[in-house]
């Protein structure tokens, strides 16, 4: 997971992106880890350097998907108890 850019499309944009559009709530949940692990990692690498449009970009996709998580869980929960 080192190389995380490619470009116009990291892949940490990538990664958000799919987890944004997947419609399975347990497949979210994994899709939403693995961006969060990407993500927090490309912070790491910069975080020596002063902030950049791509660092800032990085910390709003983080806080989506902290709340997309948020949001699924408790969805989840919701369809447990229903059942």
């Amino acid at each position: 997971m080192s190389n995380t850019n490619n470009g116009a499309h990291p892949q940490w944009r990538q990664l958000c992106q799919a987890a944004l559009f997947e419609t399975n709530p347990v497949k979210l949940l994994e899709r939403i880890a693995h961006a969060r692990c990407v993500i927090i990692e490309r912070i790491e690498d910069g975080y020596k350097n002063p902030p950049t449009s791509e660092q800032i970009a990085l910390l709003e996709a983080l806080s989506t998907l902290d709340s997309l998580r948020r949001i699924t869980e408790r969805q989840n929960e919701y369809r447990s108890r229903a059942s």
